[in-house]
C-alpha cells in the first residue's frame, strides 16, 4: 500500500510538472497581456497602428504560411511582422504553417524552419511559443521544453474566432474583468475582423483595465530580457562565428580560384608541347623532322637530307613510303625509283630530295643522249673487225 501510494504521489508530481511547464497566466501583479494568434494578416497592420496610438505593447504569436499573403512568400507580409517589432510588439512563435506534426523529427524541422524565417526577418529568435488552439500534450510539451520554448496559453479567451461578433466578445472580457484578478492573459486572433476593429479599440478606451498596463507576455512574466533567445553573448559568439564562416569562404573562393589557375597553365602547357596535327591543325609542321606521319599534308619536299640525319631512326621508308632513304629501301618499291637509277650519290647532303618524288620519265632525255655514243662505238669496232679480217 505504501508502495502504490509513493508511485501515485509519483505520477502526480510528474503530471504537475508537465502541466507547469504550460503558462496559463501572467505573475506580474496589475498586468494584462493581450495576445494576437494566426497572423500576420490583412488586419494586422491596422491593428498594430490602434496599438501603437494608445502606446500599447502586445504579443503576436505568428505563423509563417497561414493565411493569405502568406509570410514566406510575401514581402508586404514580412514587413508587417518587421513593422510590429520595431513598434515594441512581441514576436512568438505559432509554429510554420499552423500544425504541430505528428513525426517529432519533423516538427523539430518545422520549429527551426520557423525560428530562421523569424530571425531572418527581425534578427532575433523567438523564445516564446503557442500551439495552435493551444493543442499540446504531454509528450508535445516536454519535447518544446527540451528545446528551450517557453509554452504559452492563457486565463481568458475572448473565442472570436468562433463568436464572429464584438458583443459576444465584449460581453466574455467583462465578466472576465469583473472578477479583479491579479492580472489577466487575453487570447484574440488578428485574422478576425471584428478582434480588430472592434474589440481592441473598445478594451483601449473604455477603460475596463484602467487599473493595470499592458505589457508583452514575456514583461508579465517578469522575463523582458529574455523574450528572445539572443544574449549580448549569445550574439557576439554568432558574430564571430560568422565572421569565421565568411573567412571559411573567402579561403574556399580563393582556393578554387588557385586550383583553376592550376587547371588553365597546365592545360596550356599541354597545349605547348602537343604541338601535332590533331592537337592544333593549324600549326605549320613543315619544319618537323619526318612530319609526314604528324600532318600528311606537309609538303616534304622542303625538308633536306640534314634535317633527316637528325632523326634517322623515325625516317624509315616503312614510317613514311613518301621518302625514300638509301640506307633503308623499301622491297616494294620499283628499282627506278631508288637513287642509285638515277645516277645520284644519295650521300651529299647538298642534294635535295625532290629527286625521289620525280617520275622516271623525266629522264628519258637523259637516256637519249647517249644512244650517239653507243652506236659511235660500234661503227669503230665494226671498222676494226672489218680492217683485221682485211
Amino acid at each position: 500500500m505504501a508502495k502504490f501510494s509513493v508511485k501515485l504521489l509519483s505520477i502526480l508530481a510528474s503530471i504537475s510538472l508537465v502541466k507547469s511547464a504550460q503558462i496559463y497566466s501572467c505573475t506580474v501583479p496589475n498586468t494584462v497581456a493581450l495576445t494576437f494568434d494566426d497572423g500576420p494578416t490583412q488586419y494586422t497592420s491596422a491593428l498594430i497602428d490602434t496599438l501603437d496610438k494608445y502606446n500599447i505593447k502586445a504579443t503576436f504569436f505568428i505563423n509563417a504560411h497561414n493565411y493569405y499573403p502568406y509570410a514566406d512568400e510575401s514581402s508586404a507580409a514580412r514587413a508587417v511582422i518587421k513593422k510590429a517589432y520595431q513598434s515594441g510588439h512581441q514576436i512568438a512563435s505559432h509554429t510554420y504553417n499552423h500544425v504541430i506534426e505528428s513525426n517529432t523529427s519533423e516538427f523539430k524541422k518545422s520549429l527551426s524552419k520557423m525560428d530562421t524565417f523569424v530571425k531572418n526577418i527581425i534578427g532575433v529568435t523567438p523564445r516564446y511559443f503557442r500551439a495552435p488552439g493551444g493543442n499540446c500534450g504531454d509528450s508535445c510539451i516536454n519535447f518544446l521544453e527540451n528545446l528551450g520554448y517557453r509554452i504559452i496559453k492563457w486565463d481568458v479567451d475572448t473565442i472570436d474566432w468562433q463568436s464572429r461578433s464584438f458583443s459576444s466578445s465584449s460581453s466574455i472580457i467583462k465578466d472576465f474583468a469583473k472578477q479583479k484578478s491579479k492580472n489577466y492573459l487575453i487570447l484574440m486572433h488578428d485574422s478576425i475582423e471584428h478582434s480588430v476593429k472592434e474589440t481592441v479599440p473598445w478594451i483601449l478606451s473604455s477603460g475596463i483595465f484602467s487599473n493595470y498596463k499592458f505589457v508583452t507576455v514575456a514583461e508579465c512574466l517578469g522575463e523582458k530580457s529574455k523574450m528572445y533567445r539572443e544574449t549580448s553573448s549569445s550574439s557576439s559568439s554568432s558574430s564571430s562565428n560568422s565572421n569565421s564562416s565568411s573567412n571559411k569562404q573567402v579561403t574556399t573562393v580563393a582556393a578554387k580560384a588557385t586550383l583553376t589557375k592550376q587547371r588553365t597553365v597546365t592545360k596550356a602547357k599541354a597545349a605547348a608541347y602537343t604541338n601535332t596535327a590533331d592537337a592544333n591543325p593549324a600549326v605549320d609542321n613543315s619544319s618537323v623532322t619526318n612530319s609526314a606521319i604528324a600532318n600528311p599534308a606537309v609538303d616534304n619536299s622542303s625538308v633536306t637530307n640534314s634535317a633527316i640525319a637528325n632523326s634517322v631512326e623515325a625516317n624509315t621508308v616503312e614510317t613514311n613510303p613518301g621518302l625514300a632513304n638509301s640506307g633503308l629501301v623499301d622491297p616494294t618499291l620499283n628499282s627506278t625509283n631508288v637513287p642509285e637509277a638515277y645516277g645520284m650519290e644519295t650521300n651529299n647532303p647538298d642534294v635535295s630530295l625532290t629527286a625521289n618524288t620525280s617520275k622516271p620519265e623525266d629522264y628519258s632525255g637523259s637516256m637519249r643522249s647517249s644512244i650517239p655514243s653507243v652506236l659511235m662505238i660500234l661503227a669503230i669496232s665494226a671498222f676494226l673487225v672489218f680492217n683485221g679480217s682485211l
